[in-house]
């Protein structure tokens, strides 16, 4: 349901623990335009484990909220991380909601810049 004037939406799926949130975004507010995004810097390490507290799916755009101990952020997935996630029991991009997920520090291509950057993959889902 969205609030009077507002563009911020909230929508609560049954049929489980399920909540997504959906924030639309416009020229009036910066609801939903200043996010967390993890970067393979956020690591502590060379792995880390996440929880996955919700999805947002856009066309072949596909985000995960992801939380560690009391920090939250928003990590979105490349199509090597989605098939990941499809080849390991995920039947529904929705399904990944309170799987933990295990991420590593890996040397993947920019395929604009054609450089090799650091980035992360989903090496484990539990």
């Amino acid at each position: 349901m969205c609030e009077n004037n507002s563009k911020r939406c909230s929508i609560q799926m049954k049929g489980g623990n399920e909540t997504m949130s959906i924030t639309q975004t416009s020229s009036n507010s910066w609801d939903g335009l200043l996010t967390n995004y993890l970067k393979a810097e956020n690591l502590k390490g060379s792995e880390e484990v996440f929880v996955c507290v919700g999805v947002d799916v856009k066309e072949t755009d596909m985000d995960l909220e992801i939380e560690r101990e009391d920090e939250k952020f928003i990590f979105s997935l490349n199509v090597t991380n989605k098939v990941f996630l499809k080849n390991n029991g995920i039947k529904t991009p929705k399904g990944v909601i309170g799987k933990k997920l295990t991420l590593i520090k890996v040397k993947a291509m920019n395929p604009t810049t054609r450089k090799e950057v650091d980035s992360l993959r989903i090496s484990k889902i539990e």
